[in-house]
């Protein structure tokens, strides 16, 4: 499991096996060809080079050793990842609108904001 920070550099989430899970333990979205998913089929953004964007290219949250996007924070020491339950098998994701070149700004969505989009 990999740590997912928010742009103020604590832990956010987790990823496991393209599988995004919240600090509760609840999976949340899933990561299809490098775009972001809910359960329900709805595209959030995408993941690219460690940073999660908006639908608008700009950075929401990123993992460790995120390249071409803001000057990450600081990370503070991310908890022992749980145990994640096993996710539904994700849906057929339906085709990504094309996505615009990723910025250098942070977004104004936060990571729950960005979930619930």
């Amino acid at each position: 499991m990999q740590a997912i920070y928010s742009r103020n550099g604590q832990t956010a989430g987790w990823l496991n096996h393209g599988v995004i899970y919240d600090r509760n333990n609840r999976y949340r979205a899933f990561i299809s060809g490098g775009v972001v998913y809910t359960y329900q089929g709805r595209h959030l953004g995408r993941l690219d080079r460690g940073f999660f964007r908006d639908r608008q290219g700009h950075a929401v949250a990123f993992m460790h050793g995120a390249e071409g996007g803001p000057l990450p924070p600081i990370q503070e020491i991310a908890p022992i990842p749980p145990i994640p339950p096993i996710p539904p098998i994700p849906p057929i994701p339906p085709i990504a609108p094309l996505e615009p070149i990723g910025s250098l700004s942070w977004s104004m969505l936060d990571w729950e904001a960005f979930l619930s989009a």
